[in-house]
């Protein structure tokens, strides 16, 4: 902080900001006059908010707004086109399960016997997470031998 005010850095302050202020005007004002001469409306002497509103009534810009607000396609407005569901065959084959749901199958219902009757499901599966994860590679390649012979080829 200063320890003595100076009216002056003050009054250059402000005047500044009117100087600012007034390119802005400027700047704006004839930013109108050229968008309005490119689309052919001439707004000669008139004001800034005079001149923002016949901007909006000119029919060219009224079309480009529209086509804003359709949406990326550019046309129609609120016609999407509903996509299909992929009909699910129930017939069709599943993947086969991961090593750790493999295990789990098996698992669960040891760890479950483990921890007692009372305690939640939620309980098990953290159970069992953690005992998978204490496991070795070895002990977590659970395939069947079919399997072993398959990953051969």
């Amino acid at each position: 902080m200063y320890s003595s005010w100076n009216p002056n850095i003050y009054i250059q302050f402000v005047s500044g900001l009117a100087t600012l202020q007034d390119a802005i005007q400027n700047l704006s004002t004839a930013y109108i006059k050229h968008t309005n001469a490119v689309l052919g409306d001439s707004v000669e002497g008139l004001g800034i908010d005079l001149a923002l509103s016949k901007l909006g009534e000119n029919p060219i810009l009224g079309a480009l707004a529209s086509v804003a607000h359709a949406g990326p396609s550019g046309l129609g407005g609120d016609d999407k086109k509903e996509r299909k569901k992929r009909q699910h065959d129930p017939n069709a084959p599943k993947r086969p399960l991961t090593p750790f749901f493999l295990y789990m199958q098996t698992a669960r219902p040891i760890i479950a016997n483990d921890l007692g009757p009372d305690v939640p499901k939620g309980h098990v599966s953290e159970e069992g997470t953690k005992r998978w994860k204490l496991l070795g590679p070895s002990d977590k390649d659970v395939r069947v031998p079919a399997q072993s012979t398959l990953y051969a080829y």
